[in-house]
């Protein structure tokens, strides 16, 4: 069998070496005139702003070549600092660029992604090119929270509860509502956007009625509060009678109370005069004695909770 020449063995190991080193350097002298470029960055949905779990497909170009590239999407402040990755993934051999879409989703955390002026910033590295490119600029917000609304009262019917005042919410609240049923099946809107919903805005009320507010943090979904329920106490109401009758000029007489509503000991306002600890049903003495014939008019009863009613 003829035998090779080992010199001319050795001069193609060299002549593939050569050719290896040229190759190298010639894709790192075209690496280095042409960047990977990152351009033509666009969002799907295409939105001015974006919320807590929001999924986006990005879609973008690279031009350029480049060996075991990466690629990363940041969120980016309007420093184009770096907040959190969303994304990133190694390929092997990129000829000359190409169009990639990713779908990234935006999470909870951390808290300081979330603001104005944030966008997704693609970076694209390698062995032999890099580049980046920033997308469009977008608001970012976390997932609306309620909160907590309080608090629960207790008050006489036809007058007004103390404010009610949320809490722990996220968002700003839209408007409040009210309704006559914890599942609020019908609720009446009220058109305040404070956190507190006043006294003077609620009104007098004559029937238990819950409260909440609506809140919404920017573009997000919105969400309701807890509600609280505000319970009527029903006025004072009653008659009154004589329990004997005729009676003789300048002698005592004797009135009865017999309520039908609200809590005793009641309070009984009769021809001017106030009568205290009077209780449903049992008799109390008129005051001055009777020296003439006389009609007995009651014109305020207030209860033990303080519930009033005028001229019964």
């Amino acid at each position: 069998m003829k035998q090779l020449n080992p010199g001319l063995h050795q001069r193609g190991k060299r002549s593939f070496l050569c050719v290896a080193v040229c190759l190298f350097f010639l894709l790192l002298s075209v690496a280095t005139k042409s960047r990977a470029q990152v351009t033509n960055i666009v969002l799907s949905p295409n939105a001015t702003s974006y919320c807590q779990g929001d999924s986006i497909t990005v879609t973008f170009t690279v031009a350029g070549l480049s060996l075991v590239p990466t690629t990363t999407i940041d969120i980016a402040n309007s420093a184009n600092t770096s907040l959190t990755t969303l994304y990133s993934g190694t390929g092997l051999l990129n000829l000359g660029g190409g169009q990639f879409s990713i779908k990234v989703v935006i999470p909870g955390t951390p808290a300081g992604i979330f603001g104005t002026a944030r966008h997704l910033k693609i970076s694209y590295s390698g062995i032999l090119g890099s580049g980046s490119g920033n997308s469009a600029d977008f608001a970012l917000y976390s997932t609306t929270v309620g909160g907590t609304v309080a608090s629960a009262q207790t008050i006489c019917s036809g007058t007004s509860p103390a404010n009610l005042t949320l809490t722990g919410n996220t968002g700003n609240v839209v408007k409040w509502q009210k309704a006559t049923n914890a599942a609020f099946t019908s609720p009446t809107d009220i058109a305040i956007t404070s956190t507190t919903l006043t006294s003077a805005n609620i009104g007098n009320l004559t029937v238990n009625t819950y409260f909440r507010a609506v809140v919404q943090n920017g573009s997000c979904t919105s969400a309701n509060s807890s509600s609280v329920l505000i319970t009527m106490r029903p006025n004072p109401a009653g008659t009154l009678s004589t329990v004997v009758t005729p009676i003789c000029a300048g002698t005592q007489a004797q009135l009865r109370f017999t309520s039908s509503a609200g809590t005793g000991p009641f309070s009984l306002i009769i021809n001017g005069t106030t009568y205290n600890s009077i209780t449903s049903g049992t008799a109390f003495n008129v005051t001055p004695n009777i020296i003439t014939t006389t009609t007995f008019n009651l014109t305020k009863i207030t209860d033990a909770n303080g519930c009033i009613l005028q001229n019964p």
